[in-house]
């Protein structure tokens, strides 16, 4: 049983989440550094290969008015690049959930700015909770 990969993209940091195997419950996984597509593939490679993903959601950042930003055709074309790890990709989206996460971090009693982390793997851990309530 495979599991499912989240990916909050960003400029700086890449946040991931991942499913159980029986795609229930999702979990805030980690943080890689946005440090080169090359870099970026291949830690995402080993994450596959060791976590048994079967599917990748991707994080498509719409604008508030429903239209593409100059961020959601970044997040596109880094979608088609995930396409060489030969994993099914999903553009899902994610309006909301970095906000959604900053509040999960307010909840906890932390504040936000020493957590920027923490709060691009909830990113993540929130569009994979999206996606699986849409899927079941």
């Amino acid at each position: 049983m495979g599991r499912y990969l989240a990916i909050d993209y960003g400029d700086v940091r890449i946040g991931l989440a991942l499913s159980d195997p029986f795609k229930i419950i999702s979990s805030a996984f980690k943080t890689i550094k946005n440090d080169g597509l090359e870099n970026i593939l291949e830690a995402l490679k080993e994450i596959i290969s060791k976590e048994e993903v079967e599917r990748i959601i991707l994080g498509h950042p719409l604008g508030l008015d429903g239209n593409k930003t100059r961020k959601t055709l970044q997040v596109e074309q880094f979608g088609e690049k995930l396409n060489e790890l030969k994993v099914p990709v999903i553009l899902y989206d994610e309006s909301f959930s970095t906000v959604r996460a900053h509040q999960i971090i307010h909840d906890m009693g932390k504040k936000t700015g020493n957590n920027k982390e923490m709060i691009d793997m909830l990113a993540a851990q929130v569009i994979l909770e999206d996606y699986m309530r849409s899927v079941q």
